[in-house]
């Protein structure tokens, strides 16, 4: 979605009428052209825009749902972000968490809890809910599509969630779980789609929703190469289209910790998530919701993604040389804390740890490595956090006096400051200072939709015949990613209530 070169500001505002279509300049017919005038160039009961996980889920599912499938994928691979994932999925009470975790009664309401205190008050619980009621039945639908799960772990906690709610319930596939590994979760399924007939169109993009004289969404404008068509939907169209990865424009616009990031930080989503349609939507007067967070982590240490790997002896400070985030709290928790801290302060942050950090069962570097990081001056050291103070031009007292209290606090074994549990060791020098670089797989916000993954006006009228889900909706995660599995997960569920809910209309 990164051409959003043709992103239209206040696109909301310029709503297409209900009683004409509305079509690009590059099909034949104007804005005034009724529908039953327009040249159909091809012609499917499910139009789906975006072939990455959420739109192969539905592919699959509205083709096992007996409808004629077409998907239009803007790159020349089926995936797109999805592809770069570990393919993790978190359900809770699933057979296989009962048998490779210590959790045998663990329940969707408490997983659906979970996640909606990470939503802070600004998700839509009944998608939430819904979504963790749902989850383990996709597992159990995978592993019938020949998936073997291996093995689930948990993510790490945010310090104000009581620990009752936390469980064990990623899902880890054989073949799965670290980056790039997504690739074979979509295959399963784009094998198993393929197989019942439904087709996917590569380098093919969306530009356009067309609609007929009610309002009701009856197909796309699309081109390929220097090639426009319109594309018909007899049933409806699905919006599978990711998030505004890799559009600084509507970054800008919607959300400021992703044009953060993608202004200053690294984003590793794949260049064809530009918001196409989100921005399509919002031309029709849909409503959008959910921006404002990533899905962002420490790109260096991978700190904090995992329980199963303790965060090392070490505390990040601010440009004034305090400490300001609970450190081991799940990835984007203590991100969204860094980069609210760098834009208030307009100055980096810094992981601060020591030579006495490197002996931690899990460090992420050893003598060796540090000592190369040092030389190619990713990290700086000191033999005093005076002097480190100085490298980094933060206040040496205030620095100091971080230390001070980080040392006598671990050293009971507590931190009171932020409720930190990992790594609660004293630090012995030298030291050593490593500049925060977030690594973003993703931008947080989309269409809002309801639990029928239907398309909503501001006013929560359905746009009729409109569907969305995964990343290119919103409202389901809230301000902050809350742990790795949640957007597969979401992407599988949505994915396929969107396909079974476009192949049943009449």
């Amino acid at each position: 979605m990164i051409s959003r070169r043709d992103f239209l500001k206040g696109a909301a505002a310029s709503a297409v009428g209900a009683a004409t279509i509305g079509v690009l300049g590059a099909c034949t017919q104007d804005d005034k052209t009724p529908a039953s005038s327009i040249k159909w160039d091809k012609e499917t009961d499910v139009l789906i825009v975006g072939g990455g996980g959420t739109g192969v889920a539905a592919m699959l599912q509205a083709a096992n749902d007996g409808a004629k499938v077409l998907v239009l994928e803007k790159a020349g691979i089926a995936g797109g972000t999805t592809n770069l994932s570990g393919g993790v999925m978190q359900a809770a009470g699933t057979e296989y968490q009962k048998s490779l975790t210590s959790y045998k009664d663990d329940s969707t309401d408490k997983h659906a809890e979970l996640w909606i205190k990470s939503g802070e008050g600004y998700i839509d619980e009944e998608l939430v809910r819904d979504l963790a009621k749902g989850a383990p039945e996709h597992i159990k639908w995978l592993s019938d599509l020949g998936l073997k799960w291996t093995s689930v772990y948990g993510h790490n906690h945010v310090p104000y969630i009581d620990k009752s709610l936390y469980a064990d319930r990623i899902h880890v596939y054989e073949g799965g779980g670290a980056g790039g590994q997504g690739v074979l979760l979509v295959q399963t399924m784009l094998k198993a789609a393929l197989a019942k007939g439904a087709l996917i169109e590569y380098n093919t993009e969306a530009t356009k929703l067309l609609t007929d004289a009610t309002g009701t969404v009856i197909g796309v404008v699309a081109k390929s190469g220097d090639k426009s068509m319109n594309i018909k939907a007899n049933k409806g169209v699905i919006l599978a289209a990711a998030s505004i990865d890799q559009n600084v424009e509507m970054a800008k616009e919607l959300s400021q910790q992703h044009y953060w990031d993608l202004t200053t930080q690294m984003c590793f989503a794949v260049k064809t998530d530009t918001g196409d349609g989100i921005r399509m939507a919002q031309e029709l007067g849909a409503a959008v919701a959910g921006f404002g967070g990533c899905i962002d982590f420490c790109f260096k240490t991978g700190n904090a993604t995992t329980n199963k790997n303790k965060v090392f002896p070490s505390f990040i400070v601010n440009k004034k040389g305090r400490r300001f985030v609970c450190e081991d709290a799940t990835y984007a928790y203590h991100y969204r804390a860094i980069f609210q801290q760098e834009s208030q302060l307009n100055g980096p942050t810094y992981m601060i740890f020591a030579k006495s950090s490197l002996a931690a069962v899990g460090a992420p570097w050893t003598e060796e490595s540090v000592a190369a990081d040092i030389k190619a001056g990713t990290v700086l050291s000191a033999d005093t956090i005076e002097g480190l103070a100085k490298l980094i031009a933060v206040d040496e007292e205030n620095l100091a006096a971080t230390l001070a209290t980080w040392n006598t606090d671990t050293a009971a074994g507590k931190d009171d400051q932020f409720d930190r549990v990992d790594g609660l060791v004293p630090l012995e020098g030298p030291f050593y200072a490593y500049k925060n670089v977030s690594g973003n797989l993703g931008s947080l916000g989309g269409v809002k939709i309801n639990v029928d993954t239907q398309v909503l006006k501001p006013n929560g009228e359905p746009i009729p015949h409109l569907f969305a889900g995964g990343l290119n909706a919103g409202g389901w995660i809230g301000p902050y990613y809350p742990g790795s599995g949640t957007a597969i997960i979401g992407t599988v569920h949505q994915g396929r209530k969107a396909g079974a809910n476009a192949a049943k209309i009449k």
